[in-house]
């Protein structure tokens, strides 16, 4: 055999990794070879600083109810501190028993206002709503005008005798006369043609041996008026009674009372407090009947001045 061919000695082996990731997919390659790549971001923007939110007007707020003739108060808040120039805000009312200023400004740094709400003497207890505005924002608040007691007088005395009732019987639920309305409150009240001082008149009965109470309401359209008497009835009991006055939905007086048996009869009640003026009455008649029999109990002849 002739001599054998050289060797040739091997060389430190190539890393093949870097050669390809050089040409190739350097991501894929790179990352098998222990050396991992950082996702590419996007590039980001430049933050825009967050507007504060703008002061408004947050509330209105007003004394709930004052005597006509007397000054009430009002505050208008805001969301927040009002700015280098103050915040107007612009009042009106929707009835002319109040008076309000056109505009009260709230000073700067200041989160309210008071504004004062002049009103005038009134008739009839009314309701007025006052608007606060701010911009596109609006708040309202109710403010309820009294009667002055001390501006009215009675001018003319009204008998409510129930003399248009012509029907026996009937249901009673509500009657109209000289501009008064008697309305049914509690009670089965019923109308009587055959009967009263003089007939007709209004009365409820209570089955034997059970006290039943009936009641009705006394209005004039919301006008003030007065209670001077009323007729009371019973068949066979006493009458326990209860009287109570209201002028712009506060009390006024109560009378709490019994009179003794009338035995079939009326007897005529005076008002120890004639001279207070009311805008509605109560009154309410218990019904305590006999254990033997059911007994009818009712009214005629309410005395009423206005």
């Amino acid at each position: 055999m002739g001599p054998s061919a050289p060797r040739h000695r091997l060389g430190p082996p190539i890393r093949l990794c870097s050669r390809v990731a050089s040409v190739f997919v350097p991501v894929v390659v790179l990352a098998s070879c222990g050396e991992p790549s950082s996702p590419a971001r996007p590039p980001t923007s430049p933050s825009v600083p967050s507007q504060p939110p703008a002061i408004t007007l947050a509330k209105l707020e007003v004394d709930p109810s004052v005597t006509g003739g007397q000054t009430a108060r009002g505050t208008a808040t805001l969301t927040g501190a009002a700015p280098a120039d103050g915040l107007a805000i612009t009042l009106a009312a929707d009835n002319g028993a109040v008076t309000v200023p056109s505009t009260v400004t709230i000073p700067a740094g200041d989160t309210t206002a008071t504004f004062e709400i002049a009103t005038r003497r009134v008739t009839t207890t009314t309701d007025v709503t006052i608007m606060a505005q701010a911009g596109d924002v609006r708040r309202t608040a109710s403010l309820r005008v009294r009667i002055d007691p001390a501006s009215i007088r009675p001018t003319a005395s009204y008998t409510i005798g129930f003399s248009g009732l012509n029907e026996s019987r009937a249901t009673f639920t509500t009657y109209a006369e000289f501009g008064f309305t008697i309305s049914s409150v509690s009670g089965d009240w019923v109308t009587s043609t055959t009967y009263g001082n003089p007939q007709p008149f209004i009365q409820f009965t209570s089955p034997a041996g059970v006290t039943t109470t009936g009641e009705v309401s006394i209005t004039a359209g919301g006008m003030p008026f007065w209670l001077r008497s009323v007729d009371f009835y019973s068949s066979t009991t006493r009458i326990p009674y209860v009287i109570e006055g209201f002028l712009s939905s506060e009390p006024t007086f109560t009378v709490i009372d019994v009179l003794g048996n009338t035995f079939g009869n009326f007897a005529r009640t005076s008002n120890p407090h004639a001279d207070m003026p009311v805008d509605q009455l109560r009154i309410r008649l218990s019904n305590p009947s006999a254990a033997c029999c059911s007994n009818p109990m009712g009214l005629d002849n309410i005395v009423l001045n206005r």
